[in-house]
């Protein structure tokens, strides 16, 4: 190889790396706080001692507490997240990492035989409605 080549791909390697080491010192990522490491998990049925802390997560997301029994998701003897069965709500800490706690109250859910949480469409109840209806009425 030339020697002109060589010291002109050398120039352009260090100038890419310089290049990258300033974007990597002006777009540094944001240090991520630590977040909390869950342990240990009690998922449980709710009893009426829980009420205020089910108010305290209703608050939070601001919304109000659904009626019947729920399923709470416990840490450290605090309830971060609980799930209504008949009313398929779900409330959690919005200031804390929930979403495990979630699928894992979602998980419960479905072993105690609660519904799936689905998104339908209005044109798939129709289609479905259509099916059960009997041949003469589809006319």
């Amino acid at each position: 190889m030339n020697p002109l080549n060589a010291y002109l791909a050398l120039e352009l390697m260090n100038d890419h790396a310089a290049r990258a080491e300033r974007y990597r010192q002006t777009h540094r990522q944001r240090e991520r706080g630590p977040y909390p490491s869950y342990e240990s998990v009690t998922i449980r049925r709710t009893t009426p001692d829980d009420w205020r802390a089910l108010e305290r997560l209703a608050q939070l997301e601001g919304r109000t507490v659904p009626d019947g029994p729920a399923l709470a998701a416990e840490v450290d003897e605090r309830i971060l997240a609980a799930r209504w069965n008949r009313a398929e709500v779900t409330l959690a800490d919005p200031f804390l990492p929930t979403a495990e706690l979630v699928a894992l109250l979602d998980t419960r859910a479905r072993h105690l035989g609660a519904r799936p949480r689905t998104v339908t469409r209005p044109l798939r109840r129709a289609v479905a409605a259509l099916r059960r209806k009997p041949a003469a009425l589809r006319h």
